[in-house]
């Protein structure tokens, strides 16, 4: 796993940026432009979204417990 990709991946999702912003879908971050091998640029884009779903995970859980105890009372 690319740690830092996957870092930034959680730091997007907390800052509100959408899963389709991802800068390695940008036309100079794709592997016809970068000549990177497409399963190393594929492997990073997996990091990223991973990164990505689990903050955007963690945040709905989280606004879930939140609505819960101020229904509770």
């Amino acid at each position: 796993m690319y740690d830092s990709i996957h870092t930034a991946g959680q730091d997007a999702a907390r800052h509100g940026v959408p899963l389709s912003a991802c800068p390695l879908l940008k036309p100079d971050n794709l592997p016809k432009r970068t000549g990177e091998p497409r399963r190393k640029w594929r492997a990073k884009l997996a990091s990223w979204e991973a990164g990505w779903r689990e903050e955007t995970a963690a945040r709905l859980a989280d606004l879930e417990r939140r609505r819960q105890l101020l229904h509770s009372d």
